[in-house]
């Protein structure tokens, strides 16, 4: 087994930051070679909500009734302002007051 020397750790860091490095500026790189049209190009221009929803969805379902309308306000904001930040407070708001009062 190997130890955790403070050498180790930096190697580690320092490998980590160069494997993560490479796959953003190798995905800079391809990226214009990905197709832009049909049914590839909608799933790819999909995919950021998606994963955003992903992410989100178990926070909703966690903090119970409060955490789930406050997604639902953000969700609802965002759809109307087509403002983010603005739906996110709005969101961040409810779930505030929400943990408040119960």
């Amino acid at each position: 087994m190997i130890s955790l020397t403070s050498e180790n750790a930096f190697l580690a860091i320092g490998l980590a930051s160069l494997a993560t490095y490479l796959m953003r500026a190798g995905g800079l790189l391809l990226a214009g070679y990905l197709p832009t049209g049909g049914r590839i190009g909608r799933a790819l221009t999909a995919l950021p909500g998606t994963i955003l929803i992903s992410l989100a969805a178990p926070g909703f379902f966690s903090e119970g009734i409060v955490g789930f309308t406050g997604g639902l306000i953000t969700i609802a904001v965002a759809f109307k302002t087509k403002n983010v930040f603005i739906a996110m407070l709005a969101g961040m708001l409810v779930v505030a007051i929400g943990r408040h009062m119960v």
